[in-house]
Protein backbone atom coordinates (compact mmCIF):
# COMPACT_ATOMS: atom_id res chain seq x y z
CA UNK A 1 0.00 0.00 0.00
CA UNK A 2 1.29 3.22 -0.97
CA UNK A 3 2.30 5.33 2.40
CA UNK A 4 3.16 9.22 2.90
CA UNK A 5 5.29 9.87 5.51
CA UNK A 6 5.50 13.62 7.51
CA UNK A 7 8.10 14.06 9.31
CA UNK A 8 5.08 16.02 11.73
CA UNK A 9 1.69 14.49 10.75
CA UNK A 10 0.09 11.79 9.03
CA UNK A 11 -3.72 11.19 9.09
CA UNK A 12 -7.09 10.67 6.78
CA UNK A 13 -9.65 13.20 5.49
CA UNK A 14 -12.16 13.85 3.05
CA UNK A 15 -10.82 15.45 0.02
CA UNK A 16 -12.80 18.91 -1.07
CA UNK A 17 -15.64 17.93 -3.46
CA UNK A 18 -18.67 19.27 -4.63
CA UNK A 19 -21.94 18.26 -4.30
CA UNK A 20 -24.37 18.98 -6.93
CA UNK A 21 -28.04 17.67 -8.18
CA UNK A 22 -29.09 19.10 -12.06
CA UNK A 23 -32.85 21.11 -11.86
CA UNK A 24 -33.51 20.53 -15.82
CA UNK A 25 -36.71 21.51 -18.18
CA UNK A 26 -37.06 22.84 -21.13
CA UNK A 27 -41.10 23.06 -20.31
CA UNK A 28 -42.38 26.63 -21.18
CA UNK A 29 -39.38 27.42 -23.71
CA UNK A 30 -39.36 24.85 -26.22
CA UNK A 31 -42.41 22.42 -27.76
CA UNK A 32 -42.00 19.64 -25.68
CA UNK A 33 -44.99 18.09 -26.65
CA UNK A 34 -45.62 16.56 -29.79
CA UNK A 35 -49.14 16.22 -29.55
CA UNK A 36 -51.79 18.00 -28.10
CA UNK A 37 -55.41 16.74 -27.07
CA UNK A 38 -58.48 19.05 -27.70
CA UNK A 39 -61.74 19.10 -25.69
CA UNK A 40 -64.30 20.94 -27.90
CA UNK A 41 -67.27 22.95 -27.42
CA UNK A 42 -67.42 22.58 -23.77
CA UNK A 43 -70.53 24.56 -22.41
CA UNK A 44 -68.90 26.85 -19.63
CA UNK A 45 -72.17 29.37 -19.06
CA UNK A 46 -75.43 30.77 -20.69
CA UNK A 47 -76.45 34.11 -21.13
CA UNK A 48 -78.33 36.91 -22.81
CA UNK A 49 -77.26 37.75 -26.01
CA UNK A 50 -77.23 41.28 -27.49
CA UNK A 51 -80.68 41.33 -29.43
CA UNK A 52 -82.22 45.02 -31.06
CA UNK A 53 -85.56 44.09 -29.79
CA UNK A 54 -84.09 43.47 -26.20
CA UNK A 55 -86.07 39.89 -25.30
CA UNK A 56 -84.59 37.93 -23.56
CA UNK A 57 -82.71 35.26 -25.38
CA UNK A 58 -80.24 32.86 -23.81
CA UNK A 59 -77.21 30.92 -25.57
CA UNK A 60 -75.36 28.03 -24.44
CA UNK A 61 -71.14 29.37 -24.57
CA UNK A 62 -68.83 27.44 -25.20
CA UNK A 63 -64.47 27.02 -25.32
CA UNK A 64 -62.31 24.69 -26.36
CA UNK A 65 -59.23 23.67 -24.09
CA UNK A 66 -55.97 22.55 -25.52
CA UNK A 67 -53.56 20.39 -22.96
CA UNK A 68 -50.18 19.04 -23.85
CA UNK A 69 -51.11 15.18 -24.47
CA UNK A 70 -49.27 12.58 -22.20
CA UNK A 71 -48.13 15.37 -19.69
CA UNK A 72 -48.67 14.48 -15.79
CA UNK A 73 -47.88 17.10 -14.42
CA UNK A 74 -50.34 17.74 -11.68
CA UNK A 75 -50.66 21.78 -12.02
CA UNK A 76 -50.18 23.67 -15.02
CA UNK A 77 -50.81 27.24 -15.71
CA UNK A 78 -53.57 28.09 -18.48
CA UNK A 79 -53.76 31.04 -21.05
CA UNK A 80 -57.24 32.15 -21.82
CA UNK A 81 -57.47 33.77 -25.72
CA UNK A 82 -59.93 35.56 -27.58
CA UNK A 83 -60.92 36.42 -30.91
CA UNK A 84 -61.15 39.80 -32.55
CA UNK A 85 -64.36 41.12 -34.56
CA UNK A 86 -64.95 44.73 -33.34
CA UNK A 87 -67.74 42.67 -31.16
CA UNK A 88 -69.26 41.97 -34.56
CA UNK A 89 -67.85 38.83 -36.06
CA UNK A 90 -65.38 35.65 -35.48
CA UNK A 91 -65.22 32.41 -33.23
CA UNK A 92 -62.29 30.93 -30.74
CA UNK A 93 -61.71 28.90 -34.25
CA UNK A 94 -60.14 31.98 -35.77
CA UNK A 95 -56.72 30.16 -37.20
CA UNK A 96 -54.56 32.60 -35.22
CA UNK A 97 -56.28 31.85 -31.95
CA UNK A 98 -55.87 27.94 -32.59
CA UNK A 99 -52.38 28.60 -33.38
CA UNK A 100 -51.87 30.43 -30.31
CA UNK A 101 -53.47 27.56 -28.40
CA UNK A 102 -51.98 24.23 -30.05
CA UNK A 103 -48.35 26.52 -29.73
CA UNK A 104 -49.15 27.26 -25.57
CA UNK A 105 -50.00 23.31 -24.95
CA UNK A 106 -46.93 22.22 -27.13
CA UNK A 107 -44.88 24.53 -24.48
CA UNK A 108 -46.56 22.55 -21.28
CA UNK A 109 -49.45 25.54 -20.93
CA UNK A 110 -53.26 24.77 -21.05
CA UNK A 111 -54.54 26.95 -23.55
CA UNK A 112 -58.38 27.63 -23.91
CA UNK A 113 -59.96 29.55 -26.82
CA UNK A 114 -63.27 31.24 -25.90
CA UNK A 115 -65.83 32.41 -27.81
CA UNK A 116 -68.09 35.06 -25.88
CA UNK A 117 -71.27 37.44 -26.97
CA UNK A 118 -71.33 39.25 -29.88
CA UNK A 119 -73.40 42.13 -31.37
CA UNK A 120 -74.26 46.39 -30.78
CA UNK A 121 -75.53 49.11 -32.36
CA UNK A 122 -72.55 50.37 -35.18
CA UNK A 123 -74.06 53.66 -34.78
CA UNK A 124 -73.95 54.05 -30.87
CA UNK A 125 -70.80 54.24 -28.81
CA UNK A 126 -72.86 53.29 -25.41
CA UNK A 127 -73.72 50.04 -27.56
CA UNK A 128 -69.74 49.71 -27.88
CA UNK A 129 -69.08 49.78 -24.38
CA UNK A 130 -71.82 47.42 -23.38
CA UNK A 131 -70.62 45.03 -25.84
CA UNK A 132 -67.59 44.89 -24.60
CA UNK A 133 -68.72 44.78 -20.58
CA UNK A 134 -70.48 41.48 -22.00
CA UNK A 135 -67.19 39.66 -23.30
CA UNK A 136 -65.43 40.99 -19.38
CA UNK A 137 -68.48 39.06 -17.69
CA UNK A 138 -67.73 36.08 -20.55
CA UNK A 139 -63.98 35.52 -19.79
CA UNK A 140 -64.79 35.78 -16.11
CA UNK A 141 -67.45 33.21 -16.40
CA UNK A 142 -65.21 31.22 -18.47
CA UNK A 143 -62.57 31.73 -15.80
CA UNK A 144 -65.30 30.12 -13.44
CA UNK A 145 -65.68 27.21 -15.54
CA UNK A 146 -61.73 26.79 -15.46
CA UNK A 147 -61.54 26.87 -11.58
CA UNK A 148 -64.32 24.81 -11.06
CA UNK A 149 -63.32 22.21 -12.73
CA UNK A 150 -59.10 22.59 -12.43
CA UNK A 151 -58.41 19.22 -10.80
CA UNK A 152 -60.07 17.23 -13.92
CA UNK A 153 -57.58 20.25 -16.29
CA UNK A 154 -54.79 19.88 -13.78
CA UNK A 155 -54.93 24.15 -13.80
CA UNK A 156 -52.97 26.42 -11.32
CA UNK A 157 -55.14 28.75 -10.17
CA UNK A 158 -52.46 30.70 -9.64
CA UNK A 159 -50.93 31.33 -12.89
CA UNK A 160 -54.06 32.51 -15.10
CA UNK A 161 -53.36 34.29 -18.03
CA UNK A 162 -54.97 36.07 -20.73
CA UNK A 163 -54.76 36.72 -23.77
CA UNK A 164 -56.48 38.04 -27.34
CA UNK A 165 -55.78 40.21 -30.64
CA UNK A 166 -58.23 43.50 -31.17
CA UNK A 167 -61.31 43.22 -29.34
CA UNK A 168 -60.26 40.01 -27.65
CA UNK A 169 -56.90 42.20 -25.93
CA UNK A 170 -59.86 44.68 -25.31
CA UNK A 171 -61.69 41.79 -23.70
CA UNK A 172 -58.67 40.60 -21.81
CA UNK A 173 -57.21 43.72 -20.82
CA UNK A 174 -60.59 45.14 -19.41
CA UNK A 175 -60.86 41.59 -16.87
CA UNK A 176 -57.77 42.09 -15.58
CA UNK A 177 -57.77 45.74 -14.78
CA UNK A 178 -61.83 46.57 -14.49
CA UNK A 179 -62.16 44.24 -11.42
CA UNK A 180 -64.99 46.64 -9.22
CA UNK A 181 -68.65 47.09 -9.32
CA UNK A 182 -66.95 50.44 -8.92
CA UNK A 183 -65.15 50.68 -12.03
CA UNK A 184 -68.43 49.54 -14.39
CA UNK A 185 -68.85 52.19 -17.11
CA UNK A 186 -72.14 54.20 -16.64
CA UNK A 187 -73.47 52.72 -20.26
CA UNK A 188 -73.63 49.22 -18.31
CA UNK A 189 -76.72 50.26 -16.17
CA UNK A 190 -79.10 51.01 -19.51
CA UNK A 191 -78.47 53.31 -22.42
CA UNK A 192 -81.31 54.53 -24.47
CA UNK A 193 -82.64 51.53 -26.99
CA UNK A 194 -80.86 49.34 -24.66
CA UNK A 195 -81.76 50.08 -21.13
CA UNK A 196 -81.92 47.29 -18.92
CA UNK A 197 -78.94 46.74 -16.82
CA UNK A 198 -76.42 44.54 -17.86
CA UNK A 199 -76.04 43.51 -13.81
CA UNK A 200 -72.95 42.74 -12.26
CA UNK A 201 -69.30 41.49 -13.03
CA UNK A 202 -69.96 38.08 -11.97
CA UNK A 203 -73.70 37.94 -12.24
CA UNK A 204 -73.85 36.52 -16.12
CA UNK A 205 -72.97 33.11 -17.56
CA UNK A 206 -72.46 30.72 -14.65
CA UNK A 207 -72.87 30.53 -10.72
CA UNK A 208 -69.44 29.48 -9.88
CA UNK A 209 -68.10 31.13 -6.97
CA UNK A 210 -64.25 31.69 -6.97
CA UNK A 211 -62.05 34.33 -6.49
CA UNK A 212 -59.17 34.55 -8.66
CA UNK A 213 -56.28 37.06 -10.36
CA UNK A 214 -54.62 37.08 -13.26
CA UNK A 215 -51.14 36.37 -13.63
CA UNK A 216 -50.16 38.70 -17.08
CA UNK A 217 -51.76 39.38 -20.08
CA UNK A 218 -50.45 38.96 -24.00
CA UNK A 219 -52.28 42.15 -25.60
CA UNK A 220 -52.51 42.28 -29.58
CA UNK A 221 -53.37 45.73 -30.72
CA UNK A 222 -56.20 46.19 -28.47
CA UNK A 223 -56.92 49.45 -26.29
CA UNK A 224 -58.27 50.15 -22.70
CA UNK A 225 -61.75 52.75 -22.35
CA UNK A 226 -60.56 54.19 -19.40
CA UNK A 227 -56.31 54.35 -18.48
CA UNK A 228 -57.19 55.21 -14.78
CA UNK A 229 -58.59 51.51 -14.38
CA UNK A 230 -54.75 50.64 -14.78
CA UNK A 231 -54.10 51.29 -11.34
CA UNK A 232 -51.45 50.63 -8.30
CA UNK A 233 -53.83 48.22 -7.14
CA UNK A 234 -52.98 45.61 -10.27
CA UNK A 235 -49.72 45.61 -11.33
CA UNK A 236 -50.33 43.00 -14.01
CA UNK A 237 -47.56 41.95 -16.42
CA UNK A 238 -48.61 42.82 -20.32
CA UNK A 239 -47.02 42.30 -23.70
CA UNK A 240 -48.06 44.71 -25.98
CA UNK A 241 -47.39 44.40 -29.59
CA UNK A 242 -49.24 46.85 -32.25
CA UNK A 243 -48.91 48.03 -35.79
CA UNK A 244 -47.75 51.75 -36.31
CA UNK A 245 -50.13 52.14 -39.37
CA UNK A 246 -53.10 50.40 -37.68
CA UNK A 247 -56.04 52.46 -38.64
CA UNK A 248 -58.79 50.29 -37.28
CA UNK A 249 -57.22 50.47 -33.24
CA UNK A 250 -54.76 53.76 -33.35
CA UNK A 251 -51.86 52.75 -31.98
CA UNK A 252 -52.02 55.77 -29.43
CA UNK A 253 -55.34 56.83 -28.59
CA UNK A 254 -58.38 58.04 -30.89
CA UNK A 255 -61.40 56.50 -32.46
CA UNK A 256 -61.11 53.32 -34.09
CA UNK A 257 -62.33 52.81 -37.54
CA UNK A 258 -60.83 56.63 -38.54
CA UNK A 259 -62.11 55.86 -41.92
CA UNK A 260 -65.40 54.74 -41.59
CA UNK A 261 -67.71 55.03 -38.59
CA UNK A 262 -65.80 57.31 -36.02
CA UNK A 263 -67.62 58.87 -33.27
CA UNK A 264 -69.89 56.09 -33.10
CA UNK A 265 -67.18 53.58 -31.27
CA UNK A 266 -65.85 55.27 -28.04
CA UNK A 267 -62.70 56.83 -27.73
CA UNK A 268 -59.33 54.73 -26.85
CA UNK A 269 -56.07 54.23 -25.06
CA UNK A 270 -54.35 51.93 -27.58
CA UNK A 271 -50.96 50.57 -26.75
CA UNK A 272 -48.22 53.24 -26.53
CA UNK A 273 -50.62 54.63 -23.75
CA UNK A 274 -51.20 52.07 -22.31
CA UNK A 275 -47.19 51.57 -22.48
CA UNK A 276 -46.10 54.84 -21.20
CA UNK A 277 -49.01 54.48 -18.08
CA UNK A 278 -47.49 50.97 -16.70
CA UNK A 279 -44.34 52.65 -17.25
CA UNK A 280 -45.16 55.62 -15.13
CA UNK A 281 -46.61 52.95 -12.45
CA UNK A 282 -43.73 51.09 -12.44
CA UNK A 283 -45.77 47.33 -14.04
CA UNK A 284 -43.99 45.38 -16.06
CA UNK A 285 -44.63 45.40 -19.74
CA UNK A 286 -42.46 44.63 -22.90
CA UNK A 287 -43.90 46.95 -25.84
CA UNK A 288 -42.96 46.36 -29.59
CA UNK A 289 -43.99 48.84 -31.97
CA UNK A 290 -44.13 46.83 -35.39
CA UNK A 291 -42.76 50.20 -37.92
CA UNK A 292 -45.38 50.63 -40.83
CA UNK A 293 -47.61 47.84 -40.11
CA UNK A 294 -51.44 48.28 -39.63
CA UNK A 295 -54.00 45.56 -37.73
CA UNK A 296 -53.73 41.87 -38.03
CA UNK A 297 -50.18 42.21 -39.76
CA UNK A 298 -49.61 39.08 -38.77
CA UNK A 299 -52.22 37.40 -41.05
CA UNK A 300 -56.27 37.72 -41.61
CA UNK A 301 -57.52 34.65 -39.40
CA UNK A 302 -60.72 34.39 -41.39
CA UNK A 303 -62.39 34.73 -44.50
CA UNK A 304 -59.72 35.17 -47.20
CA UNK A 305 -57.44 33.32 -45.29
CA UNK A 306 -53.18 34.67 -45.00
CA UNK A 307 -52.61 33.34 -41.93
CA UNK A 308 -49.60 33.10 -41.01
CA UNK A 309 -47.73 35.20 -42.70
CA UNK A 310 -43.59 36.06 -41.78
CA UNK A 311 -45.00 38.12 -38.71
CA UNK A 312 -45.94 35.08 -36.93
CA UNK A 313 -43.25 33.60 -36.03
CA UNK A 314 -41.42 36.81 -34.18
CA UNK A 315 -44.67 37.72 -32.80
CA UNK A 316 -45.39 34.11 -31.37
CA UNK A 317 -41.88 34.31 -29.82
CA UNK A 318 -42.26 37.36 -27.92
CA UNK A 319 -45.38 35.86 -26.38
CA UNK A 320 -43.74 32.28 -25.42
CA UNK A 321 -40.95 34.36 -24.02
CA UNK A 322 -42.85 37.04 -22.18
CA UNK A 323 -44.76 34.34 -20.33
CA UNK A 324 -42.08 32.54 -19.58
CA UNK A 325 -40.29 35.32 -17.99
CA UNK A 326 -43.52 36.12 -15.95
CA UNK A 327 -43.34 32.28 -14.83
CA UNK A 328 -39.81 32.56 -13.60
CA UNK A 329 -38.92 33.11 -9.88
CA UNK A 330 -35.79 33.69 -7.48
CA UNK A 331 -34.91 30.41 -5.46
CA UNK A 332 -33.84 31.98 -1.96
CA UNK A 333 -30.94 31.94 -0.44
CA UNK A 334 -29.79 29.37 1.70
CA UNK A 335 -29.63 30.17 5.36
CA UNK A 336 -27.22 28.37 8.17
CA UNK A 337 -23.90 29.26 9.52
CA UNK A 338 -21.15 30.72 7.42
CA UNK A 339 -18.60 30.74 10.30
CA UNK A 340 -17.88 27.03 10.48
CA UNK A 341 -15.18 24.49 11.50
CA UNK A 342 -13.49 22.19 9.77
CA UNK A 343 -15.41 18.09 10.73
CA UNK A 344 -18.01 19.58 12.53
CA UNK A 345 -22.24 19.48 10.71
CA UNK A 346 -24.48 22.37 9.69
CA UNK A 347 -28.14 22.44 8.74
CA UNK A 348 -28.92 24.59 5.60
CA UNK A 349 -32.63 25.35 4.92
CA UNK A 350 -34.76 27.59 2.46
CA UNK A 351 -38.81 27.96 3.03
CA UNK A 352 -40.36 24.60 1.64
CA UNK A 353 -43.21 25.40 -0.99
CA UNK A 354 -45.68 23.13 -1.72
CA UNK A 355 -44.77 20.19 -4.60
CA UNK A 356 -41.05 21.77 -5.20
CA UNK A 357 -37.80 19.97 -5.42
CA UNK A 358 -34.64 21.64 -4.05
CA UNK A 359 -31.67 21.39 -5.61
CA UNK A 360 -28.62 21.66 -3.98
CA UNK A 361 -24.68 22.57 -4.99
CA UNK A 362 -22.08 22.49 -2.48
CA UNK A 363 -18.36 23.39 -2.33
CA UNK A 364 -15.88 22.62 0.03
CA UNK A 365 -18.10 19.96 1.37
CA UNK A 366 -19.70 16.89 2.09
CA UNK A 367 -23.44 16.26 2.21
CA UNK A 368 -24.32 14.49 5.27
CA UNK A 369 -28.07 14.00 4.57
CA UNK A 370 -30.43 15.58 2.43
CA UNK A 371 -33.89 16.58 2.59
CA UNK A 372 -35.62 18.55 -0.18
CA UNK A 373 -35.33 21.85 1.66
CA UNK A 374 -32.60 21.15 4.36
CA UNK A 375 -29.56 19.86 4.12
CA UNK A 376 -26.22 19.03 6.08
CA UNK A 377 -23.39 19.50 5.40
CA UNK A 378 -19.59 18.47 6.75
CA UNK A 379 -17.33 21.25 5.59
CA UNK A 380 -13.52 20.33 4.87
CA UNK A 381 -12.23 23.19 3.13
CA UNK A 382 -10.96 26.90 4.42
CA UNK A 383 -13.63 28.17 2.21
CA UNK A 384 -16.42 26.58 0.28
CA UNK A 385 -20.32 27.93 -0.74
CA UNK A 386 -23.43 26.79 -0.44
CA UNK A 387 -26.90 27.49 -3.44
CA UNK A 388 -29.78 26.11 -4.25
CA UNK A 389 -32.18 25.72 -6.89
CA UNK A 390 -36.29 25.50 -6.53
CA UNK A 391 -37.96 23.67 -9.52
CA UNK A 392 -41.67 24.50 -8.05
CA UNK A 393 -44.61 22.59 -8.67
CA UNK A 394 -45.48 23.80 -12.70
CA UNK A 395 -42.09 22.68 -13.69
CA UNK A 396 -40.27 26.12 -13.33
CA UNK A 397 -36.61 26.40 -12.95
CA UNK A 398 -35.93 29.09 -10.50
CA UNK A 399 -32.97 31.52 -10.48
CA UNK A 400 -31.10 31.04 -7.31
CA UNK A 401 -30.34 33.53 -5.34
CA UNK A 402 -26.30 33.32 -5.00
CA UNK A 403 -24.40 31.31 -2.98
CA UNK A 404 -23.99 31.75 0.98
CA UNK A 405 -20.43 31.49 1.45
CA UNK A 406 -18.44 29.64 4.09
CA UNK A 407 -15.44 30.52 5.70
CA UNK A 408 -14.02 27.54 7.72
CA UNK A 409 -11.49 27.12 10.53
CA UNK A 410 -9.54 24.16 11.98
CA UNK A 411 -10.63 24.03 15.59
CA UNK A 412 -8.20 25.07 17.86
CA UNK A 413 -8.27 25.11 21.64
CA UNK A 414 -10.58 23.33 24.02
CA UNK A 415 -12.88 22.95 21.09
CA UNK A 416 -10.74 21.04 18.91
CA UNK A 417 -11.59 17.17 19.18
CA UNK A 418 -8.98 15.75 17.07
CA UNK A 419 -6.64 13.31 18.66
CA UNK A 420 -3.45 14.33 17.04
CA UNK A 421 -3.40 17.89 18.15
CA UNK A 422 -3.42 17.04 21.93
CA UNK A 423 0.35 16.13 21.13
CA UNK A 424 2.81 18.61 22.63
CA UNK A 425 3.84 20.62 19.47
CA UNK A 426 6.74 20.13 17.93
CA UNK A 427 9.38 22.89 17.68
CA UNK A 428 10.65 24.22 14.56
CA UNK A 429 13.37 26.97 15.16
CA UNK A 430 12.22 29.88 12.72
CA UNK A 431 13.36 29.70 9.42
CA UNK A 432 13.29 25.71 9.38
CA UNK A 433 11.83 23.48 7.73
CA UNK A 434 8.92 20.76 7.77
CA UNK A 435 9.64 17.94 5.69
CA UNK A 436 7.14 15.92 3.74
CA UNK A 437 7.77 12.66 2.35
CA UNK A 438 6.74 9.22 0.75
CA UNK A 439 7.61 6.05 -1.21
CA UNK A 440 6.12 7.65 -3.88
CA UNK A 441 5.64 11.01 -5.64
CA UNK A 442 1.49 12.12 -5.04
CA UNK A 443 0.25 15.48 -4.90
CA UNK A 444 -0.89 17.14 -1.33
CA UNK A 445 -2.73 19.98 -0.24
CA UNK A 446 -0.67 21.94 2.51
CA UNK A 447 -2.52 24.09 5.05
CA UNK A 448 -1.29 26.49 7.31
CA UNK A 449 -3.84 27.85 10.00
CA UNK A 450 -2.38 30.57 12.99
CA UNK A 451 -2.79 30.02 16.97
CA UNK A 452 -7.04 31.99 15.82
CA UNK A 453 -7.99 29.36 12.83
CA UNK A 454 -7.31 31.82 10.54
CA UNK A 455 -5.50 30.26 7.29
CA UNK A 456 -2.58 31.97 6.28
CA UNK A 457 -1.49 29.55 3.49
CA UNK A 458 -2.94 26.98 1.07
CA UNK A 459 -0.88 25.47 -1.59
CA UNK A 460 -1.01 21.97 -3.52
CA UNK A 461 2.33 20.65 -3.83
CA UNK A 462 4.19 17.07 -4.66
CA UNK A 463 5.86 14.98 -2.35
CA UNK A 464 9.17 15.36 -1.14
CA UNK A 465 8.19 18.55 -0.10
CA UNK A 466 10.08 21.38 2.30
CA UNK A 467 7.92 23.88 3.51
CA UNK A 468 10.44 26.69 4.94
CA UNK A 469 8.49 28.75 8.27
CA UNK A 470 10.99 31.97 7.36
CA UNK A 471 8.09 33.76 6.82
CA UNK A 472 5.96 33.19 10.20
CA UNK A 473 6.80 34.43 12.85
CA UNK A 474 7.26 32.66 16.20
CA UNK A 475 4.32 31.32 17.47
CA UNK A 476 1.60 28.62 17.98
CA UNK A 477 0.72 27.30 13.91
CA UNK A 478 -1.42 24.55 12.89
CA UNK A 479 -0.55 22.51 9.95
CA UNK A 480 -3.03 20.55 7.77
CA UNK A 481 -1.90 18.51 4.95
CA UNK A 482 -4.85 16.68 2.33
CA UNK A 483 -4.17 13.88 -0.41
CA UNK A 484 -7.31 12.77 -1.95
CA UNK A 485 -9.33 11.22 1.06
CA UNK A 486 -6.55 11.41 3.55
CA UNK A 487 -5.91 14.27 5.95
CA UNK A 488 -3.65 14.83 9.38
CA UNK A 489 -3.50 17.80 11.66
CA UNK A 490 -0.62 18.70 13.96
CA UNK A 491 1.06 21.99 15.91
CA UNK A 492 4.08 23.45 16.13
CA UNK A 493 5.67 26.21 17.56
CA UNK A 494 8.30 28.83 15.83
CA UNK A 495 10.26 29.68 18.28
Amino acid sequence: MKRIFYFLFFTLFGMNMAFSQLCESDRYQKAVFPDVTISKDLVYGSADVYDVLNIPLEFDQRLDIYEPAGDVLEKRPVVIMSFGGAYLIGDKEHADIEAWCDSLARYGYVAVAIDYRLGLNALSSGSATRAMYRGVQDTRAAIRFLLENKEEYKIDPENIYLGGESAGAINSLHTAFLTEESERPQETYGIPLENFDLGCLDCSGNDFDHEFEIKGIIDLWGAIFNLDLIDDDEKIPTLIIHGTDDLIVPISEGYPFVNDFQLTFPYLYSSEAIHQRMDALGIYNEYYPYDGQGHLFYGLPDGIITFPNEFWDPVWTQGHEFLFKTLQFETPLPQGQTAVTIGNNYNYSVPLNDGSVYCWEIIGGNVISENNSMVTVQWNSPTGSISVTEKNCIDVIGIPSGALEVNATTSVGNSFQNEELKIIPTLIPQGGNVAVFSNENVEIEFLIFDASGKMLQNKKAMTPYLFSTEHLGKGLYFIQIKEMDKVFYRKFVVN
